[in-house]
């Protein structure tokens, strides 16, 4: 019983400090104190350090043992990487699913904009990552290739970091992600390979251009 409430105020403080970096009020390089940040959140430091180590993991924060915890500030090269990597297996992705279009596929991803419109609408901004991956992984999960899912759902979380510190994807006026998706559904409707194929690597690198890089 302890061990479940302990896991449930980690998983708060964990959500909390995710929240503050979806949010802009964590920025890219600086430094966290588990003292204030336990003052903010209303818990003990132990499950702040838990939730530390979790988002560390994840590769939100940066950890150097006796040293400290950063909020993560990757160089411009890193992130160029990570998208060139996620457009190669997300390209590939699309050549599995096309086959395998189907009309639930669309209902599928016609459902997804429709949440992705509700948060555009209400500025739900810290349910927009979730919502966004969803919409890559759909098509993917089409080609029924595991591994490859397994490598795209790895370089996503990597590009949905980098998104979340350097884009002002709450600008949710100025936004083309939306319109970009339902391009890409109505491809995917005509099940045209090409113009998909086109759209999506024209909507990743629109991605990588929208972030405010120094």
């Amino acid at each position: 019983m302890e061990r479940a409430i302990e896991q449930s105020v980690a998983g708060h403080a964990y959500s909390e400090i995710k929240r503050k970096i979806l949010l802009k009020e964590l920025k890219p390089g600086q430094r966290l104190a588990e003292i204030s940040l336990s003052e903010q959140i209303g818990v003990s430091r132990t499950p702040v350090r838990e939730a530390l180590r979790k988002l560390a993991a994840e590769g939100w924060l940066t950890m150097v043992q006796n040293s400290g915890v950063w909020v993560s500030s990757p160089t411009r090269h890193e992130i160029l990487d990570a998208y060139e990597v996620r457009c190669k297996i997300e390209l590939w992705g699309i050549e599995k699913a096309m086959p395998n279009v189907t009309p639930l596929l669309v209902r599928k991803l016609e459902e997804n904009i429709e949440d992705e419109a509700n948060v555009y609408q209400k500025h739900l901004s810290t349910d927009y990552p979730d919502i966004n991956t969803k919409f890559h992984m759909l098509i993917a999960e089409a080609g029924g290739n595991e591994a490859l899912c397994e490598h795209l759902r790895i370089a996503l979380s990597k590009t949905i970091i980098y998104m979340a510190l350097y884009e002002q994807y709450f600008d949710f006026e100025n936004n083309v992600s939306l319109s970009e998706h339902k391009g890409i559904l109505e491809a995917i409707r005509a099940r045209d390979e090409a113009d998909v194929t086109r759209r999506m690597k024209a909507h990743i690198e629109q991605g990588f251009k929208d972030l405010r890089l120094s």
